[in-house]
């Protein structure tokens, strides 16, 4: 469990702190991040324990799809969904080395390549904290290119009021006169 589940806890408790300096700091994020916070604690939970039945070799089957059962619907907040929206939003240096050191134990670990492959509900982890990040996922597909900007509009044509009696062929119609029944000074 020490090979993967250390360096995994190390990079996401820095990124944790790294989250909690920032929203002390600028408290218009800091709901964001507390959520985010919370999330990422979540996160090294399940892949713990996920490598520890993974090691003891009682891992769970994989779910397969089927119809889902039917929840109540309670109002939970949720987080942004976008590519790299945590990236974007906190625009700090030190976000970015976490990011990096994550992208780099993802890439160059071996035996997390083995305890994917035994355990797919791995991914279901690791995708999201990815998309936030935006990272490459392990054995996935690289995240979008991001969308080119949109060309400036068009400039719309300068509309002439009245309009000419000369291009529309009828003469303009005379405006209603004035009603003191309608007038709100008395």
């Amino acid at each position: 469990m020490e090979i993967l589940a250390t360096p995994f806890r190390t990079i996401l408790e820095g990124l944790k702190v790294t989250l909690g300096l920032i929203a002390h700091r600028d408290t218009t994020v800091r709901a964001l991040l507390v959520l985010t916070w919370a999330r990422l604690g979540r996160t090294i939970q399940r892949f713990e324990r996920l490598v520890a039945l993974w090691q003891s070799g009682k891992l769970p089957r994989p779910r397969t799809r089927g119809p889902r059962a039917k929840r109540p619907a309670t109002p939970k907040p949720r987080l942004p969904r976008g590519q790299a929206w945590l990236v974007r939003r906190v625009q700090d240096y030190n976000v970015n080395t976490r990011a990096s050191q994550l992208q780099h134990f993802l890439a160059n670990t071996p035996e997390l390549q083995d305890f994917l492959t035994a355990a797919p509900q791995a991914n279901r982890l690791l995708r999201p904290l990815c998309r936030m990040l935006g990272l490459t996922p392990p054995g996935g597909k690289p995240p979008p290119a991001p969308r080119p900007a949109k060309p400036p509009p068009k400039p719309r044509p300068t509309r002439i009021w009245p309009p000419a009696a000369a291009t529309s062929g009828t003469p303009p119609r005379p405006l209603a006169p004035f009603s003191p029944i309608f007038s709100t000074a008395r």
